[in-house]
């Protein structure tokens, strides 16, 4: 149940069809509202400074400038911010292998640029922005719609389904609802590495439940984790408690999976497994990062406490100061776990990439499946 009278949604279909029929006229307010206050140069004051409204916070970035170069036939779509947990699960279902990738608006502090002609001929079927931790501490300042992957979306929505990941780390309930007031579709919740005490959401799971119950026409992924819950776990890790999380996530309202890190194909399908088993029939998708260095993947093996096994730890270690050779293991290493997890016949045919804006190895995998006859030319 919502505890917020003003966002109950209305209980009649006529109301309901009215709200979905004036969905289109909000977006347009939307985009040139992101135009006008984003993009176009700000009007100066006579001292000279950028004016604002009274009591607007000063942003620790400039606004978001678009770097995008879109295919011709990505031009001619002209799409509404399609729901993505439609795609996934009519692929899905029709048994067909696609992936996604995932962005993030900058780089440092200067804005990432991407070309989606270096995925022809197949296009990712979506795309994903990641949310940082620089973003939940800059919420507490600004307002939701001035966060840079937030300003993405209305760049990127008319040319490619796209999704907002977000985090609970410092998020509110105030957060939440500015979020749907910008009415986007769809959105990966997740708990993120860091926690504040007295935050407002401890769980995904607990944003999940209320995004449901607002929107029930929103596309919400959800993370799984088949190392566990590495940033959490105390002691030897227990499979039946993280399952029972999973699918806590699910049963309040989530419609697909994105699994995190994970170098061993044989733990992936174990958690896959471990899934249908406790009744998660929803889709799922197996994500996939390459670190292109040795001391690439150790600073990610830091943070996210997921190591490779030691065999293969014992195969990376005579050539882990030829960074062209770590980066070819782990592009190999990924393309045997895609094909042992598609072997394993568990209803699992899309592949996220997570790329830190890295778009070599995701091409080179690309290339591969190709090659292999799972990707079609």
């Amino acid at each position: 149940m919502c505890f917020n009278l003003n966002r109950i949604r209305p209980a009649s279909a006529l109301l309901r069809s009215i709200k979905a029929l004036s969905r289109s006229q909000y977006n347009l307010q939307y985009q040139l509202r992101f135009k006008y206050e984003y993009l176009e140069p700000k009007r100066t004051t006579k001292s000279g400074g950028d004016s604002a409204m009274d009591g607007e916070p000063k942003l620790p970035w400039s606004p978001f400038k678009p770097c995008f170069t879109f295919t011709d036939a990505q031009k001619e779509l002209c799409l509404k911010d399609v729901n993505i947990a439609d795609i996934v699960r009519e692929k899905t279902e029709r048994k067909e292998f696609f992936y996604g990738i995932e962005t993030k608006p900058l780089d440092g502090d200067e804005t990432a640029c991407l070309d989606f002609h270096m995925f022809l001929p197949q296009m990712p079927e979506f795309i994903s922005v990641v949310w940082t931790k620089r973003f939940s501490d800059a919420i507490e300042e600004a307002t939701m719609a001035r966060i840079p992957n937030i300003q993405m979306m209305p760049c990127l929505t008319p040319y490619i389904p796209a999704m907002i990941h977000m985090t609970v780390y410092k998020l509110t309930q105030q957060h939440l609802n500015d979020f749907l007031d910008l009415n986007l579709n769809n959105v990966l919740m997740i708990r993120g590495d860091h926690v504040e005490e007295g935050q407002e959401y401890n769980y995904a799971y607990e944003a999940v439940k209320y995004l449901r119950c607002v929107r029930s026409d929103m596309a919400i992924a959800v993370a799984g984790y088949p190392e566990g819950y590495t940033n959490l776990q105390v002691g030897p890790r227990d499979k039946e408690l993280d399952m029972e999380y999973m699918k806590l996530k699910m049963d309040s309202g989530a419609d697909f999976i994105v699994t995190q890190l994970c170098y061993s194909g044989d733990t992936i399908v174990e958690f896959l497994q471990d899934a249908r088993n406790a009744g998660i029939t929803a889709p799922i998708m197996l994500g996939i990062l390459i670190p292109e260095s040795f001391a690439r993947y150790e600073r990610m093996a830091g943070f996210s406490k997921v190591f490779l096994t030691p065999e293969q730890l014992a195969e990376v270690e005579p050539i882990k100061d030829d960074d062209e050779a770590v980066m070819n293991y782990f592009i190999q290493l990924s393309v045997r776990n895609i094909q042992q997890t598609l072997a394993a016949n568990l209803g699992v045919y899309g592949v996220h990439f997570y790329t830190l804006n890295r778009f070599r190895p995701v091409l080179d995998i690309i290339a591969e499946l190709r090659k292999l006859g799972i990707l079609s030319c």
